[in-house]
């Protein structure tokens, strides 16, 4: 049995994807069963021929708060889809950005420290930067900042906002004064910088499903009016388009990044210039703190070929490709773990 794990109160969220991807299953003559963990928890029973298990958002119940273990014992004999590992990894930015920078995949040169003198060294080195919330995805918590008259400011969408670094405590708004305690992660902004302009880079999202990218797209706005525009995600109203095609060093890298990240099925967020890139923004997976969005599906040229949730319900009903091996990390020459990089 393939069942597909949410929670009732996400419902409205993830009743689409679960539409499609059991269409997907009956027209391949099989089934994908929908259920609720609510639902699994009151009936153990409801998971026990369970042999396969995809997982969309969801809350534990408050007698089981570990999620993880709770997914163990409700399908103790089940393949979870996306690895629970995974589905912890990719909602930790930071992990996740070790992890690819370790295995030597290419990311922006990032800050991480809790050194208030740190992060204005690194956005002034940088001119621009977008400071990142450790956990979550959509660009939810991100904020544009620069150096403006000695102050360190930033553009969260709504506010411009004048920024005081902590050590520690916790974040308060003043007005416009955002206290902002460390640790502090914040990546260069990747984009084409000249003395009066700024223009933003490509930004690329590749669908992989087990080792193969089925399809690209590109998310783009028509105009960018303020800072926070560069931030280039759906959920900050950017729009998608389907990509035809992607060069052989980006298709290398999304591979090889959800190879690292250790999922069959998943996202890998890049950004590229005319003169840099690609780098790795990050990777998404459908899981228990998140979802990939499906908002291409209202794109005009939207067909057939780019129903992910068709790939992934073949995904479900095939059994998972033998696993790649890792390959060690390369050591490149004049290879740096990037200006300003601080540990904590």
């Amino acid at each position: 049995m393939i069942a597909c794990l949410y929670g009732r109160p996400y419902a409205p969220f993830v009743e689409s994807a679960m539409r499609d991807l059991c269409a997907a299953a009956a027209a391949a003559g099989e089934s994908i069963h929908p259920i609720a963990v609510e639902a699994a928890v009151a009936a153990p029973a409801l998971c026990a021929h369970v042999h396969r298990l995809y997982v969309l958002p969801f809350d534990a119940p408050a007698e089981s708060p570990d999620a993880a273990g709770l997914l163990r014992d409700l399908c103790p004999r089940a393949e979870i889809v996306p690895a629970v590992a995974a589905q912890d990894l990719c909602w930790d930015r930071l992990a996740t950005q070790e992890r690819l920078l370790d295995r030597g995949i290419p990311v922006p040169e990032t800050l991480v420290s809790t050194d208030p003198s740190h992060l204005h060294e690194f956005v002034l080195a940088h001119r621009f930067a977008v400071l990142k919330d450790r956990y979550g995805c959509g660009g939810h918590g991100h904020l544009v900042v620069w150096i403006e008259d000695g102050q360190l400011v930033g553009d969260g969408g709504s506010h411009l906002y004048r920024i005081a670094p902590a050590a520690g405590g916790r974040r308060q708004l003043d007005g416009d004064l955002l206290t902002y305690p460390g640790p502090f992660y914040a990546q260069r902004l990747i984009a084409t910088l000249t003395t009066r302009s700024v223009t933003p880079a490509q930004v690329l999202r590749a669908y992989v499903v087990d080792h193969h990218i089925v399809f690209w797209t590109e998310r783009y706005r028509d105009r960018y009016e303020r800072p926070s525009d560069w931030i280039v995600s759906a959920s900050r109203g950017a729009k998608y388009r389907f990509l035809q095609s992607v060069s052989d060093e980006a298709q290398k890298v999304a591979l090889r990044a959800a190879e690292v990240v250790g999922t069959r099925v998943g996202v890998v967020d890049m950004v590229r210039t005319g003169s840099s890139g690609p780098h790795v923004l990050g990777v998404g997976v459908d899981g228990r703190h998140m979802m990939i969005d499906r908002g291409f599906k209202d794109v005009p040229d939207y067909r057939a070929f780019f129903d992910f949730d068709r790939y992934v319900a073949e995904a479900l009903l095939t059994e998972p490709p033998e696993p790649v091996p890792l390959r060690p990390p390369k050591e490149r020459a004049g290879a740096r773990r990037g200006p300003g990089r601080q540990h904590r």
